[in-house]
């Protein structure tokens, strides 16, 4: 998901897929399957329906989580580095389902009945709700003409604040507000303090720390 197509495109060039890859510009997969930060995924079965709901979707340990936190770091990197390591690291895991639902399909007790990805699900209630729409205010006027640049980011402010867990609205306004296009922006390190009065790091910690930052995958498998 990005409104500017080339900041994603050297991600894709880098890993070299063989298969399509598709970049959303207005945010549709978001508001569709519930993604609210990365790397999250659902699963689609060869028929069409989804069979797991939208979670945390990491397939490999990060380093950073094995980073040395040494003293004579500035302290916002060791605060950084400390929550990093509070993240849950579900990607061994979650690797595993994915290869035992591909060798399985249906059979796979990590492949979900629709009442159960459903009952999984994020709500949307009114607060969601609104948030969606205001997010798509700013991408509406952001795209319309660099002038309307701080109307965008009045509606983004109200989306946050609507929807604080959606780190995807959150990432996107930073980014279109604080890195120049053509550079590349560590996520980890995005402060938007003079645009948005805040950081990643602040606003996971506002959130409840790195435990709280992921929408963990339920990993438990289910016996029919």
């Amino acid at each position: 998901m990005d409104m500017r197509p080339a900041d994603a495109q050297h991600w894709i060039e880098r890993a070299a897929p063989t298969h399509p890859s598709l970049i959303d510009t207005s945010h549709q997969t978001g508001h569709l399957f519930g993604f609210i930060n990365i790397p999250m995924a659902i699963w689609i079965n060869e028929d069409g329906v989804i069979v797991r709901n939208a979670e945390s979707a990491s397939i490999e340990r990060s380093p950073l989580r094995d980073a040395e936190i040494s003293e004579s770091l500035p302290e916002p990197v060791k605060m950084l580095l400390t929550e990093v390591k509070n993240i849950p690291d579900h990607s061994e895991a979650y690797r595993a389902a994915i290869v035992d639902w591909a060798h399985r399909g249906s059979e796979s007790p990590y492949a979900l009945a629709p009442d159960e990805v459903i009952a999984r699900s994020r709500p949307r209630d009114q607060s969601t709700a609104e948030a969606t729409a205001c997010f798509e205010m700013g991408q509406h006027l952001a795209s319309q003409t660099p002038a309307n640049m701080d109307s965008a980011i009045t509606w983004w402010r109200r989306a946050h604040d609507l929807d604080r867990s959606n780190w995807t609205y959150k990432r996107q306004a930073w980014t279109l507000a604080t890195t120049p296009e053509g550079a590349e922006e560590n996520d980890l390190f995005q402060d938007a303090s003079e645009t948005y009065g805040t950081s990643w790091i602040r606003d996971v910690v506002a959130g409840g720390g790195g435990a709280n930052y992921v929408v963990g995958p339920d990993l438990d498998p289910v016996v029919g």
